[in-house]
């Protein structure tokens, strides 16, 4: 065997005239490579490395195979390139618009660097800039793939459609399959996989489909970042930062890629630490990222354009900050970081506001809901919880029947709400009927009141006249005053009384927080073990504040200092020391938390500066997410159940907190009942009750089931 390695691979044992890098980082970059070969390697479908057929000598026919199957999944990108290059492409022809915005073209150069940050207000073009960054790069050779980070499902699923279109504009004949990157939810040009047994899948037959073999790389979720443009939530990228298995695959095949991440304002300390450490490692590899966000605070900004460079800045004050530019493009470079300004959204809107201590009376914020929709008005109410919205519309469907009229939110006639509680089959009904009642082009002129959660703060390009929200972070609250408002409508489309956005702030009673310091409520306050939806209320104090001070602000001008001045640590520090010990106390809790949080994100990270021989991985019982807490359980109707919209539901996800304790992973739905008209479904999972309609997915107490 010997001989015949020397016989088949003689440059192997010949004098290493130019030695391979001994760093450790490229030692772990060769590993993922190893890791792809292997994987691609045993693939023994007919065209790529069947058992040897008789007389067969596969050292020789090796070597075609493996090229056939590199360029025929998508890695060897030459010929979309030269394309490219060929004819380069307008950003009007890209698009499909007049022309593009400076931001877009300024996001674009070349000389930027490897790592950029672009903050630009909700609605001014941020994708387009992002995608159109990958253009230039994937144009001049310093990219060959494109991976689209989302904070959520939904976020990739509505942005994957529109990356779709992109790539047909772009290569209209022979076009890079693009991928949705959603473990369960995969497709490859909007082509969905079916499953087979012994890990196989089936995609539908199309004659003479040339992508039929570049779709492998949708065909698990470890390969989804071989794809040439994929689109799917920050998870996927993380898993190649974090000590699971196929971690080095996953790092070696995001190193030829534009990372861009959407929203990385909204990502916790632990998945900040990871995302620190998977920016580092790619950036390390030769790789290039952009980040966006509708307003960063300094703090974050500084750190992440610190990643790659040895000289590490410091922060900016709160007054030095506030003075920063918005919207920005930041960078950095061997002289520092920079900030340049760009021109976003040329629509400026003055937001008038005020609070109303509201929060706890569903009844109360329904009638000024109502008022305003019974006017014409397109009304949105965003609460922080599931709970909170579902009492909002019982309230408001109470309301409708006692006056008359109908301004509810319906999906196929039925009423209902809006959030993350509900089926993969329903959600898009959801989305789409949200964005046909609320959206750019609107089926009529009636008032309508559409209730949920932060689902409506992101993806969503929707238009209300009325905005009626919880109090949130101020960094939050931006992202849904972006629904206010959003398009520009002549004047007689939007109702007498609402042509200026107005916006109800929703508060405890009496504008007091310091209760939820012992007991939170709506999404605001730290639970017992650190977690809860928004448990750093000195922000959420601050941002009242914020509210209160001013009747109207300027958007997005106001932006910057209104972040700011909810975020940097000085303010925080400044309502620490104004409201007293207990407030004193919750600031040093939420510190621990965060040291807390980051130092588990540190343990579970990949340390690719060390020695490849010296990384541990954990015992395969260790349980290692990109997100921390409990994971989610999807349970699976076999066959479908009747769900609330006139649409079969496949499976539900059950989050971590509704799921009861000691029930099998194996475990599967039992005692299932339709409700009447077909109104949903009930079904037992271990020893809880469970009811899925028109209000989504909850549990059912004791007492309800019956």
């Amino acid at each position: 065997m010997g001989e015949r390695l020397k016989q088949s691979y003689p440059l192997a044992f010949m004098e290493c005239l130019r030695p391979l890098p001994d760093q450790p980082a490229f030692v772990h970059l060769f590993a993922g490579l190893v890791q792809l070969a292997d994987w691609l390697g045993s693939d023994t479908r007919e065209a790529f490395f069947p058992y040897t057929a008789p007389g067969e000598d596969r050292i020789q026919s090796a070597v075609a195979r493996a090229a056939y199957a590199v360029r025929s999944i998508g890695l060897d990108v030459s010929a979309w390139k030269n394309e490219l290059n060929g004819q380069p492409p307008t950003f009007s022809a890209a698009f499909g618009v007049p022309t593009a915005r400076p931001m877009q073209l300024a996001a674009a150069e070349l000389s930027l660097g490897d790592i950029v940050v672009l903050e630009a207000e909700t609605g001014s073009g941020k994708t387009e800039a992002a995608l159109w960054r990958f253009v230039q790069l994937f144009e001049a050779g310093k990219v060959d793939s494109l991976y689209f980070a989302l904070p959520t499902r939904v976020a990739a699923t509505q942005l994957y459609q529109r990356v779709l279109a992109l790539v047909t504009r772009l290569w209209p004949k022979g076009a890079p399959v693009v991928v949705r990157a959603l473990p369960g939810y995969e497709a490859a040009d909007d082509q969905e996989k079916i499953s087979l047994p012994d890990f196989k899948v089936q995609w539908p037959d199309v004659p003479g489909d040339y992508t039929a073999h570049q779709r492998w790389v949708a065909e698990s979720p470890k390969r989804f970042l071989a794809a040439t443009i994929a689109v799917g939530t920050i998870d996927q990228a993380l898993l190649g930062a974090l000590k699971v298995k196929h971690a080095h695959m996953r790092h070696a095949l995001l190193a030829r890629s534009l990372l861009v991440v959407d929203e990385v304002h909204a990502s916790d300390a632990y998945m900040t630490v990871l995302l620190e450490k998977l920016l580092q490692a790619h950036i390390k590899a030769g790789g290039h990222s952009i980040l966006l966000s509708a307003t960063l605070g300094a703090m974050a900004r500084t750190r992440y354009l610190n990643i790659g460079n040895k000289k590490k800045h410091a922060p900016p004050s709160l007054a030095d900050a506030c003075a920063a530019a918005y919207p920005v493009l930041s960078f950095r470079d061997s002289t520092g970081i920079h900030l340049h300004p760009v021109a976003g959204n040329p629509q400026h809107k003055t937001v008038h506001w005020e609070t109303l201590d509201a929060m706890d009376n569903p009844k109360q914020i329904a009638m000024l809901a109502a008022q305003a929709a019974a006017q014409g008005a397109r009304v949105l109410v965003v609460r922080n919880t599931v709970p909170a919205a579902v009492a909002t519309l019982k309230a408001l469907e109470e309301l409708t029947l006692a006056q008359g009229g109908d301004w509810l939110f319906k999906v196929n006639g039925v009423s209902t709400v809006h959030h993350s509680r509900y089926s993969r089959q329903d959600r898009p009904l959801l989305d789409q009927a949200v964005e046909a009642q609320l959206g750019k082009t609107r089926q009529d002129g009636r008032g309508r009141v559409i209730v949920g959660t932060q689902t409506l703060e992101q993806s969503l390009d929707i238009d209300a006249d009325l905005l009626i929200t919880d109090l949130c972070p101020m960094d939050v609250l931006l992202q849904r005053l972006g629904r206010l408002h959003r398009h520009n409508r002549p004047e007689a489309e939007r109702p007498e009384g609402y042509r200026q956005p107005h916006a109800w702030v929703l508060t405890p009673a009496g504008h007091d927080l310091s209760p939820l310091l012992k007991r939170a409520r709506h999404g605001l306050g730290r639970f017992h073990d650190g977690g809860g939806v928004y448990p750093d209320l000195r922000m959420v104090e601050a941002t009242k504040r914020l509210v209160q001070a001013q009747p109207s602000r300027q958007i997005p001008a106001d932006n910057r200092q209104l972040v700011e001045h909810a975020t940097h640590i000085e303010a925080l520090q400044g309502v620490e020391e104004e409201l007293g010990p207990d407030w004193q106390k919750l600031g040093q809790a939420i510190e621990g938390d965060t040291s807390a949080r980051r130092g588990v994100g540190h343990l579970h990270t990949l340390p690719y500066y060390e020695a490849f021989g010296e990384v541990l991985f954990p015992d395969s019982d260790q349980k290692i997410a990109t997100r921390l807490g409990a994971a989610d359980r999807l349970v699976v109707f076999d066959p479908p159940q009747p769900g609330p919209f006139q649409q079969t539901v496949k499976q539900l996800a059950l989050r971590h907190h509704q799921i009861p304790e000691g029930v099998s992973p194996d475990a599967l739905p039992t005692d299932i009942a339709v409700l009447p008209a077909s109104a949903g479904f009930e079904f037992t999972l271990g020893s809880a009750r469970y009811r899925y309609n028109r209000f989504g997915l909850e549990r059912l107490k004791a007492h309800d089931k019956n």
